[in-house]
């Protein structure tokens, strides 16, 4: 038996992965993001009697994937958890756009906070990588491999010879760090998974050549945004019949994602449509009412009643509002 949880923390990544192997229970970890003052992964680890996480993987340096990291490598230092594998995208391009574009107390003490534990969980740690599409397969048992389709290896030395210009030409943004995200494959005997974390359109155009299982659940890229869908990936990609595809989403104005685009284009692409939050695209598309939290908050809970009742009549899929709503787990 294997399962997938997405935990609801917003908008962001957290994501558990768990399997049997040798008849022993095992956990991975990609991204962990601060839901509020709570850490949903570790409140989840917290109920399980481990030893070991086979993996963590932290997709890119961005503030909602890895704003709970210091308190997971924490809570492993403190419970004696052995880590295996860090898996990453961190190198010194990335930190150093970083010092260019950095300009929150918060993101910067998480920031420290994250390379003080890393540093001392490294005295433990079997291996700490740096992963790109060219970083070979780990096996974690016979039926389980994890490769990385992203992010190319093209982008990190592109941005560092432009980084170290005598004259440089570009302003990075915060965005750029998504050219870094991974692409994360995890297959099966027969089947595969996919988690897009907030990777970038061009880096689909050329994937499905090395996707060789039928796929039987996809992550939606960066949150849902439009400008990260490349449409042929998607509508040529080899899956299962309505395969589960997942939103992770939380209520940002400023971003207003998932776009009512992208949740259209999944569905009529013939995905089953997963949210951790019924907000923006998920609504609008389903519901059509385009929800905003600006509406008294006193009417927040009947407007989600009103959701919950018109999506089981609006979706083309014969499910509960869970869907839409709250962790996301797929058990296989």
């Amino acid at each position: 038996m294997k399962s997938v949880t997405f935990k609801n923390v917003g908008q962001g990544d957290s994501i558990v992965i768990e399997w049997i192997c040798e008849g022993e229970n095992r956990i991975g970890i990609i991204d962990c993001n601060l839901h509020g003052e709570q850490n949903p992964v570790v409140e989840y680890l917290s109920t399980k009697s481990i030893t070991t996480l086979d993996f963590v993987i932290l997709s890119h340096f961005h503030y909602d994937h890895f704003s709970g990291m210091p308190g997971l490598f924490k809570y492993c230092i403190e419970n004696e958890i052995k880590i295996k594998f860090f898996l990453h995208t961190i190198a010194e391009h990335v930190l150093q756009i970083y010092d260019k574009i950095l300009t929150s107390k918060k993101i910067e003490a998480a920031t420290v906070d994250f390379f003080n534990y890393l540093e001392e969980l490294g005295k433990t740690l079997d291996d700490d990588i740096s992963v790109n599409i060219h970083t070979a397969p780990f096996k974690f048992s016979d039926s389980l491999l994890l490769s990385f389709l992203g992010p190319s290896e093209k982008t990190g030395s592109n941005i560092a010879k432009q980084i170290n210009r005598k004259v440089n030409t570009k302003d990075f943004t915060y965005s750029d760090i998504n050219k870094f995200s991974t692409i994360s494959y995890f297959q099966f005997a027969d089947s595969g998974v996919l988690f897009t974390a907030d990777s970038v359109k061009v880096n689909y155009r050329n994937l499905n050549k090395f996707i060789d299982k039928e796929i039987i659940l996809v992550q939606v890229p960066h949150h849902g945004s439009f400008a990260n869908i490349y449409p042929p990936f998607w509508t040529d990609l080899k899956k299962k019949k309505d395969c589960p595809a997942v939103f992770s989403v939380g209520y940002e104005p400023k971003d207003k994602l998932p776009n009512v685009e992208t949740v259209e284009f999944i569905d009529k692409a013939g995905f089953e449509v997963h949210s951790t939050n019924p907000y923006f695209g998920i609504s609008e598309y389903f519901n059509g009412h385009e929800f905003t939290m600006d509406e008294p908050s006193r009417n927040k809970s009947n407007y989600l009643n009103h959701f919950s009742k018109k999506i089981r009549t609006r979706s083309t899929h014969a499910a509960s509002s869970s869907k839409y709503e709250g962790d996301q787990t797929f058990k296989f």
